[in-house]
């Protein structure tokens, strides 16, 4: 019942490191994955940029999120962003959202070098299923209080 959109910066298109067509197979090996272990991503963005290049979309900037919360006609302040970056913390409390930060990929690291810098409403989570084991027992708290 829920939505998930990927939000991620790819400077390395800017960069010219590998094309819009590879990281497009990329993508699609990512949904394929995703698609055998019973999930469903409803959507991609991605930023091209590089640093230099100043866009509105590159994290930590909000425009790749604003740009989600528009598409699927969603509230802000009920939507996640979940990420091992300061950058993506940023980009979701920018945009009214809530940011959830991680302790794999690069997460730890995050932690330690900016605990202090981390938007103040920002949960921590060991990993994926731990934060998607809250959301859900969230959704099942709200649901019994409507009964």
């Amino acid at each position: 019942g829920y939505t998930l959109a990927v939000a991620t910066n790819q400077s390395g298109i800017g960069r010219n490191y590998f094309t819009v067509e590879t990281l497009t197979e990329m993508h699609a090996k990512m949904h394929r994955l995703v698609q055998q272990a019973g999930g469903k991503i409803d959507g991609i963005w991605f930023c091209p940029h590089t640093a230099a290049d100043n866009c509105g979309c590159r994290k930590p900037k909000p425009g790749m999120i604003t740009d989600i919360i528009e598409r699927f006609n969603a509230e802000a302040a009920d939507t996640w962003l979940v990420g091992d970056s300061l950058r993506d913390l940023q980009a979701i409390d920018a945009a009214g959202g809530k940011p959830a930060l991680v302790l794999t990929g690069k997460g730890k690291k995050t932690l330690e070098s900016e605990g202090d810098n981390l938007p103040a409403n920002t949960q921590i989570f060991d990993n994926l299923l731990a934060f998607s084991q809250y959301v859900m027992q969230e959704k099942a708290a709200r649901e019994a209080k409507e009964i």
